[in-house]
């Protein structure tokens, strides 16, 4: 980010972020992250969040999907502060710990599948994605894992290597596994095979199904498992067909291969169901969590069909603070929150009204391509051309860039870096939902008629 330029271009005052920035240029390498606005946040409340000039944001990311029950949850920081006064952590490599057992009979029960289930803990998404390849592979004795183009699973080695919208010679670098393969992920709006995947969603799911097939052929059906997410996050909030989640799994369950479902961005609510692969009714073999699991305590945690978690040897689920006490203490704090404030309803509930109300703004503005969602996971095509469908990022990164000026952070992602990505709080205020409605509507009305400068483009990098 050139956030020198940037800091021209604003009205804001950045002053204090900008001083910040500098020193975290020179101090943190550049692969930390993809930064999008010149914002050092200092404090967060609710769906608020505050720089530490004093500027004041709606938040429609949600620190990337973590903060399904906002910021700050008075339930989150209670469990925190009364819990580590107790105890901060004991390793349960060695002894046990009452708080990782509450939450793992929380999980087990709230995962679909009537069968036993075990949970093993991580601090991430990542480092879970890594866990659930080890126990598909220790399972079945095969090596291959099948995960889709444009997936992201995460940034650890095993993880990064199962991502499929970071590019392989890209990943060179790291020398990744060279046991998982990649299949086309079924895109009902734009896919290789050039099917309206909306009118014939039966077409897209046969053709996606028998590259798979061919796939696992290919690999002489030596395929440990297939990890999918039940919608494509960072490739643009993608939703394949329900006939084809319903043929993945039957496919699997046909070639004895596991069925890992990646709820990381997707689980805990945010659906409009506590895990979204239950829109699809399909059971997988593992569940992968994280991000909102901890309620912004750093957690992760997978859950599977007890004899698939049981193969893995002594001690390859070891990691020194694996299950630990106050962050799953939190947890605890967010399962009973999303219960208790009837959240699963109300994002169900958002989510309609949302989708609704950009459905009449691409009636509106013609950059609108496509409108997904399902409760609050959702995402804003934004096109140069309906009919070609187009990708435009440009468009994309200036109603963001608008967005952040008027207050409310609105970040672009997808597999074309064009997509707007819709993920408030699920318990944001009435409000609150109103302000950030308005300020978008002002931010595609800035975008359309060109108030937003073309030069704020070369600064702002985007996913």
């Amino acid at each position: 980010m050139n956030w020198r330029e940037l800091k021209k271009l604003t009205k804001k005052n950045i002053e204090k972020c900008c001083q910040v920035i500098e020193k975290e240029e020179n101090l943190l390498p550049e692969a930390i992250a993809i930064k999008y606005f010149p914002t050092v946040v200092e404090r967060t409340k609710g769906a608020e969040i505050w720089d530490i000039d004093g500027n004041r944001f709606i938040d429609f990311l949600s620190s990337a999907a973590v903060y399904n029950i906002g910021h700050s949850h008075p339930a989150v920081v209670e469990a925190v502060k009364n819990h580590i006064e107790k105890i901060q952590n004991y390793t349960i490599v060695y002894f046990y710990n009452e708080e990782p057992v509450k939450l793992a009979e929380l999980l087990t029960q709230s995962t679909p599948g009537d069968f036993p289930k075990k949970v093993a803990y991580g601090f991430s998404g990542s480092d879970s994605v890594d866990s659930a390849i080890k126990a598909a592979r220790a399972f079945t004795g095969k090596k291959y894992i099948i995960s889709f183009k444009h997936s992201y699973h995460g940034m650890t080695y095993g993880s990064l290597s199962a991502t499929g919208i970071i590019d392989q010679e890209t990943k060179k670098v790291i020398c990744p596994d060279e046991h998982i393969v990649f299949a086309e992920y079924p895109d009902p709006y734009r896919n290789k095979w050039g099917i309206d995947g909306y009118a014939e969603p039966d077409l897209l799911s046969q053709k996606a199904l028998l590259e798979i097939e061919k796939l696992i052929e290919d690999l002489q059906g030596d395929v440990a498992g297939v990890i999918i997410e039940p919608a494509q996050g960072d490739g643009g909030m993608i939703f394949p067909p329900a006939e084809f989640m319903k043929g993945l799994r039957t496919l699997t369950e046909e070639k004895n291969i596991v069925f890992i479902d990646e709820e990381v961005q997707t689980g805990m609510g945010r659906s409009g169901k506590m895990w979204a692969i239950e829109h699809y009714d399909v059971t997988p073999d593992v569940v992968v969590s994280a991000k909102a699991l901890g309620g912004g305590m750093p957690l992760g945690a997978v859950i599977g069909r007890a004899e698939i978690m049981d193969a893995v040897p002594v001690p390859f689920f070891a990691y020194t603070h694996a299950g630990h006490s106050v962050n799953c203490a939190a947890a605890v704090a967010v399962l009973e929150t999303l219960k208790k404030e009837n959240l699963l309803q109300k994002a169900e509930e958002r989510g309609l009204f949302l989708k609704e109300w950009f459905k009449e703004k691409a009636s509106q503005y013609p950059f609108i391509g496509d409108v997904r969602g399902k409760g609050l996971l959702m995402g804003v095509e934004i096109v140069s051309d309906k009919a070609s469908k187009t990708p435009d990022k440009a468009t994309a990164l200036k109603i963001s860039w608008a967005a952040w000026e008027r207050g409310l952070i609105l970040i672009t992602f997808g597999k074309n870096g064009n997509v707007l990505r819709v993920a408030p709080p699920i318990n944001i205020s009435d409000q609150l939902l109103e302000e950030a409605l308005e300020i978008i509507d002002a931010s595609f009305k800035d975008t359309a008629e060109g108030k937003v400068p073309d030069a704020i483009l070369p600064c702002l990098k985007g996913w």
